[in-house]
């Protein structure tokens, strides 16, 4: 029996949190669960290809709007689910709208600040909205989004050169605890 039905990825941008939940779904143990990353559930809906190209036309407060908008529509679908929140979706207030309960279990796939620093620039084939604010100014929004990843208790650390494959098959572990 698993510990929750939807378990929220979180994360900073560059935590590798995507990669995660592609790797989750090659391991998964269950072909009951669904995987899905928020950011593309928006830009599948809105008909756009990059989210700085929303960003940049809507501004954050109305992109902001239609993340909570798809993570409410997702926690509503039937079935056991893993969802790839934005860097930024993980709000104190989201966390605790939807506090972790039997239903729902926050994940915190944690990576150090050089390190999402160095895969925003490396690994990024589009523009990264946050990488405007520059080195400085994305470290600040990394330390205040901390204090609410903090609160997680579900946590794997995801360093520079980390393997995804054993992340993936401790995080099964803790779903499906023997």
């Amino acid at each position: 029996m698993a510990k929750c039905e939807k378990i929220l990825i979180s994360g900073f941008s560059g935590a590798g949190k995507t990669s995660f939940i592609k790797e989750l779904d090659f391991l998964c143990p269950n072909s009951a669960w669904t995987f899905s990353d928020l950011d593309q559930l928006i830009l599948k809906g809105k008909g756009v290809e990059e989210i700085s190209l929303l960003i940049d036309a809507h501004g954050w407060d109305q992109f902001r709007k239609w993340e909570r908008q798809s993570l409410e529509g997702w926690l509503k679908e039937d079935g056991f689910g893993v969802l790839s929140l934005g860097g930024g979706t993980l709000s104190q207030v989201i966390y605790d709208l939807y506090k972790p309960s039997r239903k729902i279990g926050f994940f915190y796939l944690h990576a150090s600040f050089e390190d999402c620093w160095e895969r925003l620039h490396l690994e990024s084939t589009e523009a990264r909205p946050l990488i405007k604010l520059g080195k400085d100014g994305l470290h600040r929004v990394y330390e205040e989004r901390l204090k609410v990843f903090s609160q997680i208790p579900w946590r794997l650390d995801n360093p520079k050169g980390g393997d995804l494959s054993l992340l993936a098959k401790r995080f099964w572990e803790q779903v499906y605890p023997s």
